[in-house]
């Protein structure tokens, strides 16, 4: 398994997304990515300790649970954990989206909330990402999404991870993988602005490409590229 993760602030002037792996027994992997929400307190804040919360249970608990009891699990204690930390700063809102996946005995285990992705490639060819969180896929869906609703509602998620009393429930996806299937993991800001095929076809090579783009990027754009 090799790995790549790359983050950057694009043209903010803050950095709120959060990328982090680890390794477990058995030759499992955990990879996470959060994107703090804009407009919210300390979205810097809120992504780290969710993250850092979910590194946490999943080291800890990894035998204890089944996968995807483990990643559902895992996001209740993060919320708890930013719930502790939106108490500690005094603050009335904080929140992230979040993206993890997990792989584990031939498969990987997907789950998210919000508008950061996860996307499946074999053979080069995208073969699943996830679905959106967010009132632009819900209007989308139903046949209502002009160029002005896009505009206005292009940041707003449905799914989220807040640190208040209940979270939202977090689907989770089972799927058998093959040696060379890619798993990217990304912010909105990296799918909205950048191609794709960047992360792709990313290597540490790559970085300084990217890096030279940063500041005609208008938001945090980040990624973990998984290569089985």
């Amino acid at each position: 398994m090799r790995i790549y993760q790359y983050t950057n602030k694009g043209s903010r002037e803050e950095n709120q997304d959060f990328v982090i792996h680890g390794s477990l027994p058995d030759n499992a992997a955990f990879f996470v990515l959060a994107d703090g929400m804009g407009g919210y307190s300390d979205g810097a804040a809120a992504s780290k300790v969710v993250s850092e919360a979910i590194y946490d249970f999943l080291d800890m608990n990894y035998q204890h649970y089944t996968p995807a009891e483990l990643l559902k699990e895992s996001i209740s204690f993060a919320n708890d954990a930013l719930m502790l930390k939106r108490m500690a700063m005094a603050a009335q809102k904080m929140g992230c989206v979040i993206t993890i996946l997990l792989i584990s005995e031939g498969y990987a285990y997907l789950t998210w909330l919000g508008d950061s992705r996860i996307y499946m490639y074999r053979d080069g060819q995208e073969v699943y990402r996830t679905e959106d969180h967010s009132v632009v896929n819900e209007l989308a869906k139903i046949k209502t999404l002009r160029a002005s609703s896009y505009e206005k509602y292009s940041s707003i998620v449905t799914k989220s991870i807040m640190g208040v009393e209940t979270v939202d429930v977090a689907p989770v996806r089972k799927i058998e993988i093959e040696t060379g299937d890619v798993f990217i993991l990304c912010s909105d800001g990296f799918h909205k602005e950048i191609d794709m095929t960047k992360a792709l076809c990313y290597d540490d090579s790559k970085k300084e490409e990217l890096d030279a783009i940063a500041n005609s990027i208008s938001d945090n754009f980040s990624f973990i590229k998984v290569e089985i």
